[in-house]
């Protein structure tokens, strides 16, 4: 196909997908909307089996299975954001467990890093524009 016929598109948000179980469900449901103050957006099903949470325009989605296996440690989502210091002061006024005050990183970003009732982090960061070499 020629280049010239494929229409250009724009991303204009991004949802992540966390896979729970049923014993995670609603305390992760809970924890998106009680301390990082998304709204709740759709369930379906008994447990349930599917949530999704939106804020400022974006929406994680939770999807449920029985038993499996999944990375309990580590990065799970990465928010941009704007006013750092603001969401930071809202998250600890609604007793979100956070692993650290904002960092600045090498990578041009202050982040701060939610900890998710499993382990997960949540990840928010504003670029700064500031890289160290």
């Amino acid at each position: 196909m020629n280049t010239e016929e494929i229409p250009s598109s724009c991303f204009q948000r991004t949802a992540a997908v966390l896979q729970v179980n049923s014993r995670t469900v609603r305390p992760m449901r809970d924890f998106f909307v009680e301390r990082l103050g998304f709204e709740l957006g759709t369930e379906i099903g008994t447990g349930p089996k599917f949530v999704t949470l939106d804020r400022d325009g974006q929406t994680i989605m939770l999807a449920c299975h029985r038993t499996f296996g999944f990375r309990k440690h580590g990065w799970a989502a990465y928010f941009w954001v704007e006013n750092i210091e603001a969401l930071h002061d809202e998250f600890e006024r609604r007793g979100a467990k956070l692993k650290s005050p904002i960092t600045d990183k090498p990578y041009g970003c202050r982040e701060i890093v939610a900890m998710a009732p499993d382990g997960r982090e949540i990840v928010f960061g504003e670029i700064t524009g500031t890289q160290a070499d």
